[in-house]
């Protein structure tokens, strides 16, 4: 699985600075592990009358630190998603960086909170090691589940060659033609028209349908081909390459057509590089 699956929408990173933060807060309140409350956030002057109060409000200021972290790191991530590559393992070590991080400033906070009783370096420990086994199971839960609907989602796009086939009907509902859908090349919206450009052997023909491309949008979809334009749909089984010309507009290359040049919009191209 492609790490950019993960970052294609801004929505997939809320989960992380959500929904961690708020494990930190409730687990940790909860259950107190390794006696976070005496060994790192132990008794030293302060304006609460007992350590109860004290550890809480505490436990709120490092979750607020996390949230920080987490919306500024997830942030940046997803506006380099594109210049990321699509390792996996660069992935996981922005998440590594993201616990460094969140313990550096935890470690700080502690240091100063506690007036130097412990020293910065003797908190960074602590907070690394607590952090890392506290946070670990949110991190992990939100990325597996995001990993398995992008699977699902993937399998779901998978056509069946030898059974597929997309069925085209005109503006009065009318059959007017059948075709495998491993077949299609690519279809263009002509006004009132679409025209449907597919392989019949090795020839590549064209059949002219009336009817718009928001008609038959679900079902193209449904057999696997994407919308690269809002004048184009693309069978990216089909496509040989993305490249862009010196203005800086981006065509498809496809499979058996020379010199091909499907438009392929802002807007799509995320999209469509994810099905190569």
């Amino acid at each position: 699985m492609k790490s950019s699956s993960l970052l294609s929408k801004y929505s997939n990173q809320l989960w992380y600075f959500i929904l961690i933060p708020l494990f930190f807060l409730v687990f940790v309140i909860i259950y107190s592990p390794f006696h976070i409350d005496e060994s790192i956030l132990g008794d030293y002057p302060s304006i609460f009358p007992d350590s109860s109060s004290r550890f809480q409000f505490n436990i709120v200021m490092i979750m607020c630190i996390i949230f920080l972290v987490l919306v500024l790191s997830r942030t940046l991530l997803y506006l380099l998603r594109k210049r990321l590559s699509n390792d996996k393992g660069n992935y996981f070590v922005w998440i590594s960086g993201e616990f460094l991080l969140i313990a550096l400033f935890t470690a700080l906070y502690v240091s100063l909170i506690t007036k130097g009783a412990m020293a910065y370096f003797e908190a960074l420990l602590y907070s690394f090691i607590y952090l890392l086994t506290v946070l670990v199971y949110p991190y992990a839960l939100i990325t597996l589940t995001q990993l398995l609907k992008n699977v699902r989602a993937s399998k779901l796009a998978v056509v069946d060659d030898s059974s597929s086939r997309i069925r085209f009907y005109d503006d009065k509902h009318t059959l007017k033609f059948v075709i495998a859908a491993s077949s299609v090349l690519y279809i263009e919206a002509q006004e009132n028209y679409v025209r449907i450009h597919y392989l019949d052997g090795d020839q590549v023909k064209n059949y002219q349908l009336r009817a718009t491309m928001k008609k038959i949008e679900e079902s193209l979809t449904t057999n696997g081909l994407i919308r690269c334009h809002r004048s184009y749909f693309v069978n990216p089984r089909h496509i040989h390459a993305l490249r862009k010309d010196k203005d800086n507009y981006i065509y498809a290359e496809i499979d058996n057509l020379a010199h091909s040049e499907i438009p392929v919009s802002k807007k799509y191209y995320e999209a469509v590089s994810e099905r190569l």
